[in-house]
């Protein structure tokens, strides 16, 4: 009687629920990631927008003798900067938010007329990356 009957059996549906549990395990790390790769990969673009950004305010004040320091409102006015949540900014500190991860931008001299191009770091709410 039981020779007709259609369905999968108990340890068919076992072994596939097996298989998906080890498909998860292996994908779900692969996937957080590659979502912390792009955050960083985005924070580098910024980093180096905001580099790019120093230089040009510094030529612009050294050809025009300009004698007020450098700060994060004026390379912000340089740079057009996206892929990021929110932001908060300072005077010589810029904080962005990429998929939940917090990177802040040090400009290092906002309080004299620099003689060479202010440099920008970055650190992480995990510390300075190895980037």
């Amino acid at each position: 009687m039981l020779g007709n009957s259609k369905g999968f059996t108990l340890i068919e549906l076992i072994i596939i629920i097996v298989i998906l549990g080890i498909l998860a395990a292996v994908a779900i790390p692969k996937y957080i990631d590659m979502r912390q790769q792009a955050a960083d990969s985005s924070a580098r673009g910024i980093l180096g927008g905001l580099r790019g950004a120093v230089t040009m305010v510094y030529a612009d004040r050294a050809i025009n003798n300009y004698t007020t320091p450098i700060d994060m409102t004026t390379v912000l006015n340089q740079v057009q900067l996206s892929g990021y949540d929110s932001s908060t900014y300072g005077p010589a500190a810029l904080t962005v938010t990429i998929s939940n991860q917090t990177y802040t931008y040090y400009l290092n001299d906002t309080t004299s007329i620099p003689t060479t191009p202010p440099s920008v770091t970055i650190q992480t709410s995990t510390g300075t990356p190895n980037w």
